[in-house]
């Protein structure tokens, strides 16, 4: 109907109010979409702004108990190397970003979550995945399976017969 009216203004000069309002809310909205669009591609190349650092609660303070276990923090998860690969737009400062990542986490990642991210890293990071992070991840993969191989030997070991004396 749009394109029918369009037609009719341009090739047979047929222009009455009506048609004039439909062609200006035509291009207003064409308008509108070209510079979203043009927004939308573009809004990740700026420089990002300095990274905002939590507000960190007063805690009251209270004596430490001793021997009071200590919670263990894992310093890596599967879900921070997904959220890195997934708000960086820029393949290459996605890739430099992954390689950061994994130097500074790999080596403290549990198995599992290692084992997530060499299952999932070609869904994450695109076309990111150059052969220098699926080498890095298969590296990290492998030296944590090999320490997890060893621990289970180490375990599983028999301790000798209890009935032999």
């Amino acid at each position: 109907m749009v394109f029918l009216l369009v037609y009719k203004m341009w090739f047979m000069q047929t222009l009455t109010l009506a048609n004039f309002q439909l062609y200006k809310s035509c291009c207003v909205f064409i308008s509108l979409f070209c510079a979203l669009s043009v927004y939308a591609q573009y809004k990740d190349t700026a420089t990002p702004a300095a990274p905002v650092k939590p507000a960190v609660p007063s805690v009251p303070s209270v004596p430490a108990k001793p021997n009071a276990p200590v919670a263990a923090v894992t310093a890596c998860s599967a879900s921070e190397f997904k959220a890195l690969a997934y708000t960086i737009n820029d393949a290459q400062q996605r890739e430099e970003r992954a390689k950061e990542w994994l130097n500074k986490n790999g080596k403290s990642c549990p198995l599992d979550q290692i084992e997530i991210i060499l299952s999932n890293q070609a869904v994450w990071l695109g076309t990111a995945d150059t052969p220098v992070i699926i080498s890095a991840i298969e590296n990290i993969y492998k030296q944590k399976k090999a320490a997890a191989q060893e621990l289970a030997n180490i375990v599983a070991k028999p301790k000798g017969n209890a009935n032999n004396k």
